[in-house]
C-alpha cells in the first residue's frame, strides 16, 4: 500500500528516538543519563491536579465549544494581554488546542497557500518545517550563529524575503538555543515587516516565562495596533506550570484569523481535553508561586550546568537566558577518533558515542538546524547534571587526533 507523499516530509524525531533508545539502555540495568527531553522534572503543582479532580467530580467529561470553555479563553487574554503588554484582547481572539504544536498547525492550516514561504531562523524547533510542509508551504532557513547568539538580524531577514514570504516564525526564549530576544532586537525585526503587508509573525512563547539573568520578555505584538494584528501568538501550559501530558496549548490573534483556526480545529481534533481545560483554567488564574519557585530552580540548574560545560575541551557555547536547553557547539571535536577507533564526523556521531560510551543522552544539532552542535537539558536535579556532564569530559579527554 503506498502512503501520501507527504509522509516524505514527516521525519522521525531525533528527540524521541534518543530518549526511546535510552529508555531501552536503562531497561537492561544501565545508569543512562538524559538530557536530551524538552520536559520539565517537576510535578504538576498541586493547586492544578486538585482542579482537575473537582472538574471530574462535577461532570466534566463531556464535549465542550470547539475553541475552548469560554472561561478559559477569557483568562487566556487577561494573561496574555498582560505578558505580551497588549490592548483590546479578549476570549474572541483566543482557541485553545491540545498543546502549542497543534496551535501552530492550525496556525499553518488556516494562512498558508501552496508555495508561501515561511521564514525559520536556524537554529529552530525541529517541527516548524514539517508542519509548514504539511501545510503545503515552503520553508526558508536563515542561519545565525554563536557569535550573533543565535539571534536573527534585520539584514538576514530582509534578504531571505521574496515576493511569496507569508510568515516569520519567531521563538523567544528559543528550542534549541535558550536565545531571548530583547526589545531592541524584535523591534529591529518587526521594522523589517512593516515594509511588508502581507507577512504574519508566528510569536512562539512557551517558554516566556522561563528567563532568567534579569531578563525581561519582551513580544513582537506590542509595538503598535499593526503588530498585534499581524502577530499569532502562541502559548500554552506545559513548560512554566511543569503540564505538558495535559495537552493544552493556545494562540491569541485577530479574529479573522481565530476564525479560520477555529474552523480548521473543530474540523480535526474538535475540543481539546475537557478536563485538562480546566486544570489550565486554575494554572492562570490560581497561585503563581510554584511558578516562580520552578524558574529559579531551572536559572540555578544553568548556572550550574554553564559552570561545568566550561571544563569540558572542545564545547563552545553563549550563555543562554531562557528555556532550558543549552546548544554547544563540539567542531573542535570532530575528526577526532574514539577509543575504538571510530570516526567522529558529525553531530550525530558525537552524540551516538556519548551515549555509548558516556551513558549520557543528548540531541545532535543537526535536526535543529545546527549541525555541529547538540542540544543539552538541564531539566533535571544538578546531581544529575554533574554527574552527566563529568561523564561528558571524561568520553571527550579520550578522544585522539587520526595519526596521533
Amino acid at each position: 500500500m503506498q502512503v501520501a507523499h507527504r509522509i516524505r516530509f514527516v521525519t522521525d524525531s531525533p528527540t524521541l528516538a534518543i530518549t526511546a533508545r535510552a529508555t531501552k539502555m536503562k531497561r537492561e540495568g544501565k545508569d543512562v543519563i538524559s538530557l536530551s527531553i524538552g520536559e520539565p522534572d517537576f510535578a504538576t503543582p498541586e493547586n492544578i491536579v486538585n482542579a482537575a479532580k473537582t472538574a471530574l467530580d462535577k461532570g466534566a467529561t463531556k464535549y465542550t465549544p470547539a475553541a475552548g470553555i469560554p472561561e478559559l479563553r477569557e483568562a487566556v487574554a487577561r494573561t496574555v494581554a498582560q505578558s505580551h503588554e497588549l490592548m483590546g484582547i479578549t476570549g474572541e481572539h483566543v482557541i485553545v488546542s491540545a498543546g502549542a504544536k497543534h496551535s501552530i498547525y492550525n496556525a499553518m492550516m488556516a494562512i498558508l497557500n501552496p508555495g508561501d514561504e515561511v521564514i525559520i531562523p536556524a537554529p529552530y524547533w525541529l517541527s516548524y518545517p514539517v508542519i509548514v510542509t504539511l501545510a503545503s508551504g515552503i520553508p526558508v532557513f536563515v542561519p545565525t550563529t554563536l557569535e550573533e547568539r543565535f539571534v536573527l538580524t534585520p539584514e538576514k531577514l530582509r534578504a531571505a524575503i521574496t515576493r511569496r514570504t507569508r510568515m516569520l516564525i519567531l521563538n523567544n526564549p528559543s528550542n534549541p538555543t535558550g536565545t531571548v530576544y530583547n526589545r531592541r532586537e524584535l523591534k529591529a525585526l518587526y521594522d523589517v515587516i512593516l515594509d511588508y503587508p502581507n507577512i504574519m509573525v508566528l510569536s512562539d512563547d512557551i517558554y516566556g516565562k522561563l528567563i532568567y539573568a534579569n531578563g525581561k520578555f519582551s513580544s513582537v505584538a506590542a509595538f503598535s495596533d499593526e503588530a498585534r494584528k499581524r502577530t499569532i501568538v502562541i502559548d500554552g501550559v506545559s513548560k512554566s506550570y511543569a503540564m505538558t501530558g495535559w495537552r493544552i496549548g493556545f494562540s491569541v490573534a485577530r479574529r479573522a484569523v481565530t476564525k479560520a483556526m477555529a474552523h480548521i480545529q473543530s474540523h480535526t481534533t474538535s475540543n481539546p481535553t475537557t478536563v485538562s481545560q480546566y486544570a489550565a483554567l486554575e494554572a492562570l488564574t490560581g497561585p503563581q508561586e510554584a511558578v516562580e519557585t520552578m524558574r529559579l530552580e531551572f536559572n540555578t540548574r544553568r548556572i550550574f550546568m554553564l559552570k561545568q560545560l566550561a571544563l569540558v575541551p572542545g564545547f563552545e557555547f553563549h550563555q543562554p537566558r531562557g528555556a532550558f536547553y543549552v546548544l554547544p557547539r563540539v567542531t573542535n571535536i570532530l575528526g577526532k577518533l574514539t577509543p575504538a577507533g571510530d570516526l567522529l564526523r558529525n553531530d550525530v556521531d558525537v552524540a551516538n558515542y556519548l551515549l555509548d560510551t558516556a551513558l549520557v543522552a543528548l540531541v545532535p544539532g543537526t535536526p535543529f538546524g545546527a549541525p555541529g552542535h547538540l542540544r543539552l537539558s538541564y531539566a533535571l536535579n544538578t546531581e544529575r547534571l554533574g554527574k552527566a556532564i563529568d561523564r561528558i569530559g571524561e568520553a571527550v579527554v579520550v578522544l585522539r587526533d587520526p595519526g596521533a
